[in-house]
């Protein structure tokens, strides 16, 4: 009698019948997908915690989230209809963003920057939009807050631009030496250490520590050490020039 024929499998199943489980490789994905522009967008613009922005060229902003106005100016009222970069800010500081801004539709990649407003240590990415009928030259700004590092690793990193400009919030009381002495304590430092470094005595930078402890309404060294860890500041914080009221 004549072997059987070997049985006939059908791909992506084993030899017992049942489905094979086969692993979704980057291949399988559509990217970018087809979907709703108007599903993103809600998507996008209503997500807590993220800020978006519109701005052309000109620094003219076109369209600021909620998230957004707190981020930036800590309300939602602001009316920003016909208004620019330049209608907020100081000159020097429009100057740094419009270059910023020139060169993501100039080189037509993102560029990210780390910044602290308000207290809040803050990561912006701005983004070219690929604009087929006008207006052109505009993007987009993706805002968010951050712990003083970032957690996604994405594939193709974008490049990080520098700021000259800080805004301290509640640290904004401190005098420069104050915020030098702040952010050494704030990274675990003990008060010999800090004056090692800063090459001031033990008993200066005790008086420095009461100062910023009673500015700053303090219950303790934990509270300035989160308080610095949060914001993400180190030494070169001092030298960035203040924003007001920011």
């Amino acid at each position: 009698m004549p072997d059987p024929p070997p049985r006939q499998t059908s791909p992506g199943s084993t030899d017992r019948g049942t489905p094979e489980r086969v692993a979704p490789t980057r291949h399988d994905r559509i990217d970018p997908p087809q979907i709703d522009p108007m599903s993103l967008w809600a998507a996008v613009t209503k997500t807590a915690g993220v800020g978006v922005s519109i701005t052309d060229a000109e620094g003219r902003l076109l369209f600021v989230n909620d998230t957004a106005m707190l981020l930036f100016s800590e309300c939602t009222d602001i009316d920003y209809s016909g208004k620019k970069i330049s209608d907020f800010h100081s000159a020097e500081y429009t100057a740094e963003r419009m270059a910023m801004i020139a060169r993501v539709i100039e080189e037509n990649k993102p560029l990210s920057i780390t910044h602290v407003y308000h207290g809040k240590r803050i990561c912006s990415n701005v983004w070219p939009i690929g604009d087929t009928s006008p207006p052109f030259n505009r993007v987009i700004v993706i805002t968010r807050t951050s712990g003083g590092h970032d957690e996604i690793d994405t594939r193709e990193p974008i490049e990080e631009v520098h700021t000259n400009f800080i805004g301290l919030g509640p640290l904004d009381v401190l005098t420069r030496r104050e915020l030098e002495v702040a952010i050494l304590l704030g990274h675990g430092m003990s008060v010999p250490r800090v004056a090692k470094l800063l090459f001031r005595s033990p008993k200066t930078i005790e008086r420095h520590k009461s100062s910023i402890t009673q500015k700053l309404k303090l219950r303790g060294q934990s509270e300035l050490v989160a308080m610095i860890t949060e914001m993400g500041l180190d030494l070169d914080a001092t030298k960035l020039r203040r924003l007001p009221n920011c």
